[in-house]
C-alpha cells in the first residue's frame, strides 16, 4: 500500500494556485454571460419599443373584408371572416360546421348585410351534399309562387294588417332577392368543370 506523504510546502502553493484560477474562471464567465444577458435585454427592449408594422397583403379576391367593418355583430364578423378567409388565403383555411351553419342560417335574414352577399353566395355554391339539396330546396321554395291564404276575419284586423305588412314585404323581397342569386350560383357551380386540386 502507498502511503501518502505530506505535502511540502511548494506543492500547497501549487494546489492553492490552481483552486484560485479555478475560482476566477467562473467568475470571468460569469461576466461574459451577464454582458450577453444585457445585450440580449438591450435588444429585446429596442424591439418592443417599436413593434414592426404587419405587412399588408392587398385584396385580391374582390369581396370586401370583413374585418374592417365594425358595424358587423361579432358572430357576423366572424363568420364572413370565414368565408372571405376561403378565397382570401385557401392554403390556411380550416373547415368549420359552426360557421356553415350560421352563414346557412342567417343567410335569409339581414343578418347579413347586402355588401357580403356576393361573398356569402359564392361560398354557400360550394358547398357539398345534404347541406346543397337543402339549399336548393329552400330557394325553390322561396320562389315558387305561395299558396293564397284565406284569412279569418278574426285573425287580423285592418289596422294590425298595415303595420305588419310592410315589414313582411320586405323580408319576401329581401328573401327572393338573396334566393334567386344563390339559386344561380348553385346552378352555375353545377354546369362549371370540376377544377382539380
Amino acid at each position: 500500500m502507498a502511503e501518502t506523504l505530506p505535502r511540502s510546502g511548494k506543492q500547497r502553493k501549487e494546489d492553492v494556485s490552481v483552486s484560485e484560477e479555478s475560482k476566477k474562471k467562473p467568475k470571468r464567465e460569469k461576466r461574459r454571460r451577464e454582458n450577453v444577458e444585457e445585450e440580449n435585454s438591450l435588444r429585446v427592449t429596442e424591439e418592443s419599443a417599436e413593434p414592426e408594422k404587419k405587412k399588408y397583403k392587398k385584396n385580391k379576391t374582390g369581396f370586401p373584408d370583413p374585418q374592417d367593418d365594425p358595424a358587423l355583430s361579432e358572430q357576423a364578423s366572424k363568420a364572413l371572416l370565414y368565408a372571405f378567409y376561403q378565397f382570401r388565403k385557401p392554403s390556411k383555411w380550416k373547415f368549420s360546421k359552426a360557421r356553415q351553419n350560421w352563414l346557412i342560417r342567417n343567410f335569409w335574414s339581414d343578418t347579413i348585410p347586402d355588401t357580403y352577399l356576393v361573398l356569402t353566395t359564392q361560398y354557400l355554391s360550394n358547398v357539398k351534399g345534404g347541406v346543397r339539396e337543402k339549399l336548393i330546396q329552400d330557394c325553390q321554395s322561396i320562389l315558387s309562387p305561395p299558396a293564397p291564404d284565406k284569412p279569418t276575419s278574426s285573425e287580423t284586423t285592418p289596422a294590425t294588417q298595415s303595420v305588419t305588412v310592410p315589414v313582411e314585404v320586405e323580408r319576401n323581397e329581401l328573401k327572393l332577392v338573396r334566393a334567386r342569386a344563390l339559386l344561380d350560383a348553385l346552378e352555375k357551380a353545377d354546369t362549371a368543370p370540376a377544377v382539380p386540386e
